[in-house]
């Protein structure tokens, strides 16, 4: 029995049905007439003329000529492909105790999503992230791990290339770094950034500190530019200090004490990941500064526990069903055909206005 497309799913989805058929000579020859393939597969007649239309470009099926039935073409020789397995693959260096409280949430949403079209989801942390040809390590992933699609979270550049290089199936949930032409996903950083330093410009800072962890993510890189480029415009251009966090608490306290023993130190931090603030709030109280009144501060991300800080804090949010849903769609997208080079997807947070923005006085 033939296997029947979701409803909800695109016109490529139907055409990949088919294409399963005609490798298990379900269909031959001559393809049934447009009726009796749309009750077959209980898709509407303009679903499937789609689909069809789809294979005749991809030359499985004969061109249509009015009056006459479309042929299957010659498949002999054709590359079979894999069975399905109804898996996608999420890929991250993180463990899933060390996933952030809200991609917990988004993973259970995306979850969700993908089994109402009969994909499971599975969490795969293999450790070759730190290697530079991680290629050996990545085929024998990808041995051991039957998917149809791939997820590719906070990965690096060899990482994402190499899945581009093999044309293996994924979306990244993240931006893709230079050259990599895959489907991606991901919050706008660069426009957050340039809207928060756009806030900290009016009320008079020129001075700011950018607080980035210690990793190769494009996302930061463009949360970077956009800050740069809000902070360093005219008129009355000011500079961006960049406070590097190597993934302990000691690096962040380091960094920030170098800052602020400058001459000019900084007048605003701006942090990018949500454990930033829990430590500059606890090194600004050892130090007895206070937030807005001695530093101003914006968190280009959100956390739920924002709202129990006493000032609250200037944010950006972007929901997890906003991006597990888009996420599915990609994979979705992928699994249904869709070929690898549009732009990345890049969605706008919200901004979450707080209390913890302070306008200066200006200059005399």
């Amino acid at each position: 029995m033939a296997r029947l497309p979701k409803r909800q799913t695109l016109p490529a989805q139907a055409a990949e049905i088919l294409k399963e058929m005609i490798e298990r000579r379900e269909l031959q020859g001559l393809l049934p007439g447009e009726r009796t393939l749309a009750e077959r597969l209980q898709i509407g007649r303009d679903t499937l003329r789609s689909a069809l239309e789809t294979l005749e470009n991809e030359g499985w099926i004969s061109p249509r000529e009015h009056g006459k039935r479309r042929r299957i073409m010659q498949i002999s020789g054709r590359v079979k492909r894999p069975a399905r397995t109804h898996t996608v693959a999420f890929l991250s260096p993180k463990r899933l105790e060390e996933l952030p409280p809200w991609m917990l949430v988004e993973l259970d949403l995306a979850k969700g999503f993908l089994a109402r079209q009969g994909y499971k989801l599975e969490l795969v942390s293999p450790g070759l992230f730190h290697l530079q040809s991680p290629g050996r390590k990545l085929e024998n992933l990808l041995a051991d791990t039957k998917a149809d699609a791939w997820i590719l979270y906070q990965c690096p550049p060899p990482v994402q290339s190499w899945f581009q290089e093999k044309r293996v199936p994924a979306v990244i949930r993240g931006y893709p770094h230079e050259e990599i032409t895959l489907p991606a996903i991901d919050e706008d950083w660069h426009a957050a950034a340039f809207h928060g330093g756009g806030l900290l410009k009016r009320h008079g800072h020129r001075r700011v500190g950018l607080l980035l962890p210690d990793v190769k993510l494009a996302g930061l890189a463009a949360a970077e530019r956009g800050l740069t480029e809000a902070i360093e415009a005219t008129p009355s251009p000011g500079s961006v200090y960049r406070l590097i966090d190597r993934q302990d608490t000691e690096s962040v306290a380091n960094s920030l004490q170098r800052a602020f023993a400058l001459d000019d130190p900084p007048t605003a931090i701006v942090v990018t990941r949500g454990r930033h603030i829990l430590t500059l709030v606890s090194w600004l109280a050892t130090r007895r500064l206070r937030i807005p009144d001695d530093v101003s501060v914006i968190a280009l991300c959100h956390e739920a526990w924002f709202e129990a800080l006493i000032p609250s804090i200037n944010s950006y949010h972007l929901t997890p069903e906003t991006t597990a849903r888009a996420t599915a769609r990609k994979v979705q997208a992928i699994l249904g055909g869709q070929a690898p080079g549009e732009p990345p997807t890049l969605l706008i947070p919200e901004a979450i206005a707080g209390r913890s923005v302070k306008k200066l006085i200006p200059s005399p």
